[in-house]
């Protein structure tokens, strides 16, 4: 019953963030876009209960969400939309690689260990606590004490309803997730080819990645969001924004990296669209978000992983850090996930690619960057690297997607 009750929770999202997708969409992007943003939501409402000492509980929670989403719904009910431009094609060969991740998942192969021992345990003592409390996060300093709170406030919000941690339910968010950014980039790119080599790249490197259970899956949504948005979506420059600053605005409340992921973003606008004006606004709530939290890190001495940047760099462990990563980048596939998309780009329009593919290796660039921090970082990289990287991965794809659109857009 907990595991019911738990996937309810999240169930409960697309729900809660319905009225925010701002174009009449096929039905699976708009529950991929109504997931996001209700997760967000969620994250934001909790967190500003409790800055304001309020204790969580469902008899608060949930009256207060139902409100936004009846005020989102009537809000979007009066904003006139274009009509769906029908991309979406009718092959879901895509479906098979995602069927052998809910197996993998299903069965433990899938699972991350960070579950158990950080993302689980901080997310069980915030319910306990009733809220974002400091003291816990002191009492534990293994919790990564200073990272992004999302994922940690969506699994206290399903345990808020459940009234009991599901490590299941926990586990099985992670295909859910990537279903849906699946959906995100077979529908905004309308090319069944591109839509299956993400589908099954990605999930190839999942299943040697075991991100299940932490926060890549919903990091990669919300990237996946970001990217496909500013890759496909030149027909509504309005609609491109708005989820641009969407998934960027998740991507930096979700995990560290999703702050790097916001500047790659930033740049590429600014070098490639040459419009800073858009990259201001699409980075405002990723910022606004990420100034929140350094200040509720500031303010109760919790400084931790956003400090690495002020510890020394190691130039001298570059080889190093190069020979580790190209070897965990091989995925046991003698590097063909990044081969592939990369001849594809090279073959076709590599102008349409160029948003995604700077993105690529602007976050490429920052993954080295950070692993240059530690003298001997082998243990680091061979342990973390393997979800890292499916950030400048899931950019490539969507590169060589954008790279062929001319020749195989459905219509």
């Amino acid at each position: 019953m907990t595991v019911v009750l738990a996937l309810l929770a999240y169930l409960a999202l697309p729900v809660i963030g319905w009225g925010v997708a701002v174009r009449r969409e096929p039905p699976g992007v708009r529950i991929a876009v109504a997931t996001a943003a209700g997760g967000l939501i969620v994250g934001i409402v909790m967190s500003a209960m409790s800055v304001l000492h309020i204790e969580w509980s469902r008899t608060v929670l949930l009256p207060v969400l139902a409100l936004i989403a009846i005020a989102l719904n009537r809000w979007s009910a009066g904003r006139p939309r274009p009509a769906a431009d029908g991309r979406g094609g009718r092959r879901y060969t895509w479906l098979v690689p995602w069927l052998f991740t809910v197996y993998g998942t299903i069965t433990a192969r899938e699972s991350c260990g960070d579950l158990q021992f950080t993302w689980g345990p901080k997310a069980i003592q915030f319910f306990r606590a009733g809220g974002l409390d400091p003291k816990v996060l002191h009492a534990y300093p293994q919790l990564t004490v200073d990272y992004p709170p999302l994922q940690t406030l969506l699994f206290a919000w399903s345990n808020t309803l459940s009234h009991q941690f599901s490590w299941w339910g926990a586990v099985l968010l992670g295909p859910l997730l990537f279903l849906l950014s699946i959906i995100v980039v077979r529908e905004w790119s309308g090319n069944d080819h591109a839509t299956l080599l993400y589908s099954a790249t990605m999930a190839w490197g999942y299943a040697l990645a075991y991100p299940s259970g932490c926060a890549e899956p919903l990091l990669l949504l919300y990237e996946t969001l970001a990217i496909v948005a500013l890759t496909f979506l030149d027909d509504d420059p309005r609609a491109q924004t708005f989820y641009a600053a969407l998934g960027l605005a998740g991507a930096a409340f979700t995990k560290l990296e999703g702050s790097t992921f916001v500047i790659a973003v930033f740049l590429a606008i600014v070098i490639i669209q040459r419009n800073a004006k858009r990259a201001l606004i699409v980075i405002v709530p990723a910022a606004i978000l990420v100034g929140a939290w350094m200040t509720f890190v500031f303010r109760n001495d919790l400084l931790y992983m956003y400090g690495g940047a002020r510890m020394p760099m190691y130039f001298s462990a570059l080889p190093v850090v190069l020979k580790t990563l190209a070897k965990v980048a091989k995925f046991d596939l003698y590097w063909l996930p990044w081969l592939v998309p990369i001849v594809l780009v090279a073959l076709g329009n590599v102008r349409r690619a160029a948003v995604p593919l700077a993105i690529a290796l602007l976050t490429s660039c920052a993954t080295i960057y950070f692993y240059l921090h530690y003298p001997d970082p082998t243990w680091w990289i061979e342990s973390s690297s393997p979800r890292v990287i499916l950030t400048p991965l899931l950019a490539l794809l969507i590169a060589a997607a954008a790279a062929w659109r001319e020749r195989t857009e459905l219509k």
